[in-house]
């Protein structure tokens, strides 16, 4: 039972802490500010869209917020939203087609090759989000997409991946992931890849 008590006790002092932080913003960047953290903490599940586009609060997001490509998930589209990316970019960098998503040939960002391999796996997370919900991805794949845009190296292909940072966890037997940071990288990415298209 104190287990309870203590529970309770710490989620309403977290939200008093988050009502305080978000006081100051008026009801579009406090629903932009929660989206954003949903998103970081990975709760796929959670649309606070739903309610809100139609009641009186609505700041008009609703046409901008809708998803750029239909049936996207929560998740993807959160992503979308958050990084500002628009339909053009995303056919820019990926090809979808509704089942799967797949990186489009051509530049890849990065002065060298360990920079474009970095950035090839931060697309294939992308692609992944895209495509499942979910920036996971196997270590095959992203070692065929980084021959595909030639960038694959293997004689250093392992010194490489060590060279991720905080933009994935994971590992080549289990699976990569992209964190928070790496999703962030992706978006720049796709940024950089469009500048001027």
């Amino acid at each position: 039972m104190p287990k309870a008590t203590d529970s309770t006790a710490k989620i309403t002092d977290i939200t008093m802490k988050v009502v305080k932080l978000l006081t100051p913003l008026d009801s579009a960047g406090r629903q932009k500010a929660v989206k954003a953290t949903l998103t970081l903490l990975g709760e796929a599940g959670v649309d606070i869209d739903t309610g809100g586009s139609g009641s009186a609060g609505g700041s008009g997001d609703g046409a901008r917020g809708s998803a750029p490509l239909p049936g996207l998930s929560t998740k993807a589209t959160a992503w979308i939203k958050q990084n500002a990316l628009t339909k053009s970019e995303l056919d820019h960098v990926f090809d979808i087609d509704g089942t799967s998503v797949n990186v489009l040939g051509g530049s890849i960002p990065g002065k060298s090759a360990k920079d474009q391999t970095i950035s090839a796996y931060i697309l294939k997370g992308v692609a992944q989000l895209l495509a499942t919900g979910e920036p996971t991805f196997d270590d095959k794949s992203a070692r065929k997409l980084c021959e595909d845009l030639g960038c694959y190296n293997s004689a250093n292909h392992a010194v490489y991946m060590n060279s991720m940072g905080n933009s994935i966890t994971g590992s080549k037997d289990k699976g990569w992931k992209l964190t928070a940071p790496g999703l962030k990288k992706g978006a720049d990415l796709i940024k950089e890849m469009t500048k001027g298209a």
